[in-house]
């Protein structure tokens, strides 16, 4: 908790932006690479966002987390079951192919995930996101003419 607070400080100190994603994650903008290097010892709570022009950017959004417990496995698919949820919403079922392409990477789920990966997005790899489908508990395979379909189901 005290880790926590003082990373906060450090960058509320430089007068840098930020969101609060929720109580436990925090997000701010524009952080020179500078501010962020001077942080040593705090990489396990504190991660910059990477993109593809990673090397060619001058500031950074820095992603800032409560423990490493927020972004372990148990808590990581309740959030991600909970957002399945909220995306099928009154409908029955949804393929899993739609739901892959309107992800949210923005989200509060893509934002812990990238953190835990450090540069990949939470679609970008088919066997990979499917497996977050599977372990939701909500993916269910039919069987359509000759194809197998996947679907999520509420």
């Amino acid at each position: 908790m005290k880790r926590f607070e003082k990373v906060l400080n450090y960058f509320v100190e430089k007068g840098y932006k930020f969101d609060n994603v929720r109580d436990d994650v925090m997000k701010f903008k524009d952080v020179e690479w500078n501010d962020y290097y001077e942080l040593e010892g705090y990489r396990d709570i504190c991660c910059v966002e990477v993109d593809y022009n990673y090397m060619n950017r001058k500031k950074y959004d820095v992603i800032v987390v409560k423990n490493k417990k927020v972004y372990g496995n148990n808590n990581m698919d309740l959030l991600f079951k909970y957002m399945l949820k909220v995306y099928i919403g009154d409908n029955k079922k949804v393929l899993l192919s739609e739901y892959m392409n309107k992800f949210d990477n923005e989200s509060l789920f893509g934002l812990l995930y990238n953190f835990r990966s450090g540069r990949w997005n939470v679609n970008d790899y088919n066997d990979r996101f499917e497996n977050w489908c599977r372990r939701s508990g909500m993916l269910i395979k039919e069987k359509i003419n000759v194809y197998n379909r996947l679907w999520l189901v509420k």
